[in-house]
């Protein structure tokens, strides 16, 4: 089921209705009545939802030597999970992005990608995410991301003291 936005909605409604049935009031209470049944359709659809998040990174020094990695030819992703940093490394001059993707097993839904775009010669990149503590996820090295060669990894989200 697609997420309904509020500006998604106010468009539908006012496109349906007219922009001149709202400044005469003609059709308000029907306005405020599906305005009422927004915030349950918004309930209803949150909890089945995939929390994802996704972020160009920024220039950044090579990981600590704490981190997990993974590589694929052409990327490198590691994951630090004391502060849920994603680095990604363009790994092969070729003119392809790459991208490191954090997704959660199951049964939690989320997952947080990293893209690099700035080309081999320009070394790590890093994002900071908030990923949910004490769960297991898998870690992504992805070059030509959604249709290029990829390589995963098990990781643990908390870091072990």
């Amino acid at each position: 089921m697609a997420a309904i936005t509020p500006t998604a909605f106010m468009f539908n409604v006012t496109s349906q209705l007219g922009a001149k049935d709202l400044t005469t009031g003609g059709h308000m209470r029907s306005l405020g009545r599906a305005l009422i049944t927004v915030p349950a359709a918004i309930l209803i659809t949150a909890g089945t939802a995939t929390v994802a998040a996704a972020a160009n990174g920024t220039p950044s020094g090579a990981p600590p030597a704490s981190a997990v990695c993974v590589s694929t030819s052409g990327a490198k992703a590691c994951f630090v999970a004391n502060g849920d940093q994603v680095y990604v490394k363009d790994t092969k001059a070729n003119g392809d992005s790459v991208a490191g993707t954090l997704k959660s097993r199951l049964p939690a839904k989320w997952g947080r990608e990293c893209f690099n775009n700035r080309g081999a010669a320009a070394g790590w990149v890093k994002c900071s995410f908030d990923v949910p503590e004490h769960q297991h996820a898998d870690l992504w090295a992805v070059n030509k991301p959604f249709i290029g060669s990829q390589a995963s990894t098990e990781v643990y989200t908390s870091p072990i003291i």
